[in-house]
């Protein structure tokens, strides 16, 4: 009896013993569902995770986009602002400019009223007469340039001389300038086979012409004096006659 109980009781062991086996290997069902529910729950989470993943990637593109941009932008306005800057220069470069422009252009309109009074008030050609005369006698005996070269002048060129200094006094001093740099200022003219020469007088009152030739090595000859729009033209109709 003891050997029958004894096994009756090891087999109900045995079987509760698979029972919970069976139990720790097989959730319930309602366990089972949850599961499934939770997993479920979860998934539909990280799709929302995903899409909200995919969507800040998409914005951070944009803002790298828009950080291009404004580089570029800054790039740009840094360039303009340099150009405005240069302009502002220039224009106040400018701005002094006409102000120099406008004081040069009194003080030019100063002299020419100076020029124009003193071309109004002509000299009595008798005092000019004497003063040419004794001046151009005195220059006759001075050497001129560095080429120290004796000065003769004819009687049309003393004509010319103070036809033209009765109305414009400092141009005897211009002539007296040009003459005294004659190795810069001549220039030998060609005509008709003869060597006749020019020397540039530069004045307050415009470009003149003295016209001379070379008697000899060390001595020149005055024959004409004027300005140079006219002695040439006079000079060509009288086929370069000098006297």
């Amino acid at each position: 009896m003891k050997k029958g109980f004894k096994d009756i009781e090891e087999y109900f062991l045995q079987a509760e013993a698979r029972r919970i086996q069976e139990k720790t290997k097989r959730p319930p069902q309602k366990n089972r569902e949850n599961l499934i529910n939770q997993i479920k729950n979860l998934n539909e989470k990280l799709k929302g995770k995903d899409r909200k993943i995919k969507e800040l990637y998409g914005e951070i593109s944009a803002l790298r986009s828009q950080i291009k941009e404004l580089k570029k932008e800054k790039e740009t306005l840094e360039l303009q602002s340099k150009e405005i800057k240069k302009l502002e220069e220039y224009r106040n470069r400018i701005d002094s400019l006409v102000q120099e422009v406008a004081q040069l252009k009194g003080e030019l309109a100063e002299k020419e009223k100076k020029i124009e009074s003193l071309k109004a008030a002509e000299i009595p050609k008798p005092r000019v007469e004497l003063f040419i005369e004794v001046a151009l006698n005195s220059l006759s005996s001075i050497a001129a340039g560095k080429s120290n070269l004796k000065v003769l002048f004819s009687k049309r060129f003393r004509k010319d001389m103070v036809k033209e200094v009765s109305v414009k006094p400092f141009l005897f001093e211009s002539f007296i300038s040009a003459l005294s740099r004659i190795d810069t200022t001549s220039r030998l003219l060609k005509r008709d086979k003869k060597d006749i020469y020019r020397i540039r007088v530069t004045s307050p009152y415009g470009e003149f012409r003295a016209i001379y030739t070379k008697v000899s090595s060390d001595t020149i000859k005055f024959h004409r004096f004027g300005p140079r729009e006219t002695i040439y033209e006079e000079l060509n109709s009288s086929k370069w006659s000098l006297d």
